[in-house]
């Protein structure tokens, strides 16, 4: 088919079709955009009605929880929990005396050995979430002679609940009527 209009019309059919072509595109875009806006409209009041909703919801929780009996339930707990904390800490804070005196009881000494003073300090170090606390003792005493001392020093390090015996120089000084001071550490073992 043939066109025989002439080259003017030809061009202004031309920018007539490219004009109706761009005012459908802007009204598609146009129409498009104001159902995404509505759309979007939807959603928002969707969600501050579902906000409104819930805060309401959470007013009555919160007037639920503000009773006096929840509240005296709500301090006691408190307490209750205070308290157990407290214990917690004191019972891994402690020191087991009797295991302690049963191992140092259980050394072997002489009749002529006396033991007339007896410390017992607890250790803080790091690392002790492993189970054992480290106990330092420090004891002073009495000796008939040094010879027995030696055999009671020799008891010590060869007991395995004794750490790091140590003699002072001056419990060594006198052959009879010796005056010893001794420091050791124990492990005491405890359990969570």
């Amino acid at each position: 088919m043939t066109n025989l209009l002439p080259l003017e019309e030809k061009r202004e059919l031309f920018l007539k079709n490219k004009e109706r072509l761009a005012i459908i595109m802007g009204i598609t875009s146009v129409v498009s955009l104001v159902c995404l806006i509505l759309i979007l409209l939807s959603i928002n009041y969707y969600i501050l009605a579902e906000a409104v909703f819930q805060k309401n919801i959470l007013e009555q929780a919160e007037k639920s929880y503000k009773t006096p009996v929840f509240l005296d339930l709500k301090n006691s707990i408190q307490r209750y929990n205070n308290t157990l904390t407290k214990l917690n800490y004191f019972y891994r804070e402690e020191i087991y005396f009797s295991e302690i005196l049963k191992i140092i009881s259980n050394i072997d000494r002489k009749d002529s050995i006396y033991l007339t003073d007896l410390s017992l300090n607890r250790i803080k170090q790091e690392g002790e979430e492993n189970g054992i606390k480290k106990i330092k003792v420090i004891a002073t005493g009495f000796s008939g002679s040094r010879e027995d001392l030696l055999s009671f020093k020799k008891n010590i390090e060869e007991n395995k609940d004794i750490k790091n015996p140590y003699f002072s120089p001056e419990s060594w000084t006198n052959p009879q009527n010796v005056k010893f001071y001794l420091t050791f550490e124990i492990y005491n073992e405890y359990q969570d």
